[in-house]
């Protein structure tokens, strides 16, 4: 928590500083060409309230488009790093919203439904703590000071250390943009006192009851769990699926995820082809044919509107678990499932990183969060592992 003295000196100082530092948002600026196409032109803004500036970067015939971001680069470069910004002066909460957040946009490393979630992360647990003091006056201790109250309140271990990750990557932010001299978050950890969640208290479905709930489902919907479930699809993705995806016999190319109303790219920006069984295969190609829209780019889930895919959050609710609380298995949803596809294909010796691959993520997530072994498997291998010592005692007995 920080203290009222510092409290008081920030107001002490704002008169100060304001001489010093007006309000400037971080810029690239743009690249356009001239009217008759050989001269680069590149646009900013240099000061506060001033009209932008034009300024000539070069000639097309001399230098691509990359050159010319480059030479404007090191133009705005300068405004950025205004004297205000080297002495720190600026307020964390400042440099957080219009320096930090606007550079994770604009690089492309959040997409808006994550970097919404990102900015309300600071806004409740970081900000309200330490965005009333200036860059310069940061220290490891405000930062850890953050996350003992956060794991005092009760937040779990996993909430926490999000909490971690961000301000760790906004001191590392703050030192690449000359706002801190050093790395004060590089030793932080997260709290030994917050609440660790009970893994083996979420649920994965067995294939007996995975059974009951796909009979008392409609086909549609019995095609989405199976995505789920046997290819290891997002459920986001599944309902991104487009016609002409099915690319070839037995398989489907993933390229676009449809979360919350829009959509994006995957989660990992990346396009990635899943195998599909044969029999899910065929069952996906009858149920397009019966489609309003069987092109290429028609939805495998069209909405009412056709237009639009169906938001899985609204068929779990009016479709699904009406079906399911009659069998006792409404708690079953698609995070359910996804976890189970993990920990149903390991028990059959399905290959780790076959298992990473469809479901689009890396081995070591795959085997940390994904995969819950069984007890009966667990006992399983340390009776083998015993008979292998058993038989080893066994056999120098009989040599002595």
């Amino acid at each position: 928590m920080i203290q009222s003295i510092q409290i008081q000196e920030f107001v002490a100082e704002t008169r100060e500083t304001d001489a010093l530092m007006t309000t400037r948002r971080y810029q690239r600026g743009s690249i356009c060409k001239s009217a008759n196409g050989e001269v680069w032109y590149g646009k900013y803004y240099p000061a506060p309230g001033a009209p932008q500036k034009r300024v000539q970067l070069g000639r097309t015939a001399e230098q691509d488009e990359k050159q010319a971001r480059i030479a404007l680069d090191d133009i705005v470069a300068v405004l950025n790093r205004n004297p205000a910004h080297a002495l720190g002066a600026e307020p964390v909460r400042r440099f957080v919203e219009q320096v930090y957040i606007p550079q994770k946009y604009e690089n492309g490393d959040w997409r808006k439904a994550s970097g919404q979630e990102a900015e309300y992360l600071f806004r409740r647990s970081i900000l309200p703590e330490i965005g009333v003091l200036r860059c310069r006056d940061l220290k490891a201790e405000h930062l850890r000071s953050v996350l003992r109250k956060l794991a005092a309140g009760g937040l779990s271990y996993e909430s926490v250390s999000q909490v971690r990750c961000a301000m760790g990557d906004m001191v590392k932010r703050m030192v690449a943009e000359e706002y801190l001299t050093s790395n004060i978050a590089a030793g932080l950890k997260t709290p030994k006192a917050a609440r660790r969640s009970d893994r083996s208290r979420l649920r994965r479905v067995t294939l007996a009851e995975y059974f009951r709930a796909w009979t008392v489902l409609d086909e549609r919907e019995r095609l989405a769990f199976d995505l789920v479930t046997f290819c290891g699809l997002r459920e986001s993705e599944a309902y991104g699926l487009k016609n002409g995806d099915l690319f070839e016999e037995g398989a489907i190319r993933v390229e676009r995820s449809w979360y919350r109303g829009e959509i994006n790219p995957t989660k990992t920006n990346e396009t990635r082809d899943v195998g599909v069984g044969a029999e899910i295969f065929q069952r996906l190609r009858a149920w397009i044919s019966t489609l309003p829209d069987r092109g290429p780019e028609g939805w495998i889930f069209p909405s009412e509107r056709i237009v639009t895919p169906l938001l899985p959050d609204n068929v779990l609710r009016r479709c699904i678990h009406p079906r399911l609380e009659a069998q006792g298995l409404d708690w079953i949803n698609f995070a359910v499932l996804r976890r189970s596809h993990s920990t149903l294909h390991q028990e059959r010796g399905t290959d780790p990183k076959i298992i990473a691959d469809q479901q689009g993520h890396g081995l070591g997530v795959h085997l940390a969060k994904y995969v819950d072994s069984s007890v009966a498997r667990k006992r399983d291998a340390v009776s083998a592992l015993w008979s292998d010592f058993k038989a080893l005692q066994s056999d120098r007995l009989i040599f002595n």
